[in-house]
């Protein structure tokens, strides 16, 4: 606990910054992609679904 209090106390030096933004921004496109990608599996589990409900019901 000693040790967070040390390392936040201190500055942030520039280079630290850019090293921090450019990690949040890949990490944040990361996310996105992920994002999109179960949107995509879940628009195709509301088809399958609604086939089924289809199947089931006669509709």
């Amino acid at each position: 606990m000693a040790w967070f209090r040390r390392v936040f106390r201190l500055p942030a030096q520039e280079s630290n910054i850019g090293l921090v933004l450019i990690f949040c921004v890949i990490t944040m496109s990361f996310m996105s992609i992920a994002l999109v990608w179960q949107a995509q599996i879940i628009a195709n589990q509301r088809e399958a679904i609604q086939w089924l409900e289809q199947l089931k019901f006669g509709s």
